[in-house]
């Protein structure tokens, strides 16, 4: 006689708890071990956590069956702003790029969600340095210059000449006042809203460190302690962070307590 599964409603909430630290999708196997649920039980708890809006199904990937706390969707659109902040691209480029970093979406995909943002004019169309047009998040003016330098650098190598001194982005010079610098916490919180799928929705740590790859991990975490001490925001609590390896566990927030956080939410 086989044991009974727990009730729907605990099985969802399982469903929901193991997700909300993740880092990343998660497959239905994985879950399913995790849950200590059998297919059916799973399957039933995915439904009801989809239907909550709690959890997200995502694009199947290498047979597998996906799930996650953050919206594919949502997620595939900051990957690409977030990717056109750094550097300007072409547009088969940033779609490109943004594949590879999203999983399960199509070149197709990527290419009408590139297409989208550039009709609701979130990325902004900048002339190219030889013909046609490159694309950058709107206003960021400084992949465009991050750009123009690497282009200007490579002329430069291919001439065999020394390349010209030009002063770095955001410093003094040339007749150019230095940006002030931003403190840390005010970096965190404009990362976080640049970030998130929807506002309020826990961004990972470990994208955020990506975001804020200057930003010393002591500097981070103590800043995100201080906002949270100071009621800006919500730390999302890992509650199986000392079986991480240390190299998964270093991209956590580190209270100095003994918890680790694994994702920030703006207070609203």
């Amino acid at each position: 006689m086989s044991t009974p599964g727990p009730p729907p409603a605990e099985a969802t909430q399982r469903i929901v708890a193991i997700l909300e630290p993740a880092l990343k999708p998660v497959t239905f196997g994985q879950l399913k071990k995790a849950a200590h649920l059998d297919n059916a039980g799973t399957t039933r708890a995915l439904e009801a956590a989809i239907n909550q809006g709690a959890v997200f199904r995502w694009p199947d990937y290498r047979r597998s069956q996906y799930f996650w706390r953050q919206s594919p969707m949502e997620t595939a659109r900051q990957a690409v702003l977030t990717i056109a902040s750094g550097e300007a691209y072409s547009r088969s480029r940033l779609a490109e790029r943004a594949r590879r970093t999203i999983p399960g979406f199509s070149i197709k995909e990527m290419n009408r969600i590139v297409s989208d943002l550039i009709s609701t004019r979130e990325l902004q169309q900048v002339p190219a340095f030889t013909t046609g047009k490159l694309l950058i998040r709107a206003g960021a003016a400084a992949a465009y210059e991050t750009t123009a330098r690497k282009f200007i650098a490579e002329k430069f190598r291919k001439a065999g000449l020394d390349r010209v001194s030009v002063p770095a982005p955001g410093s003094a010079g040339a007749g150019e006042r230095g940006a002030e610098p931003h403190d840390a916490e005010t970096r965190i919180l404009e990362a976080i809203r640049s970030l998130e799928p929807v506002p309020g929705v826990p961004v990972s740590t470990q994208r955020l460190r990506n975001h804020l790859k200057t930003m010393d991990k002591h500097d981070f975490d103590r800043a995100a302690i201080r906002l949270r001490d100071a009621g800006k925001i919500f730390l999302s609590l890992h509650h199986d962070a000392h079986n991480l390896p240390q190299a998964q566990r270093d991209q956590l927030v580190d209270s100095d307590d003994g918890n680790f956080h694994v994702a920030l939410a703006v207070r609203r």
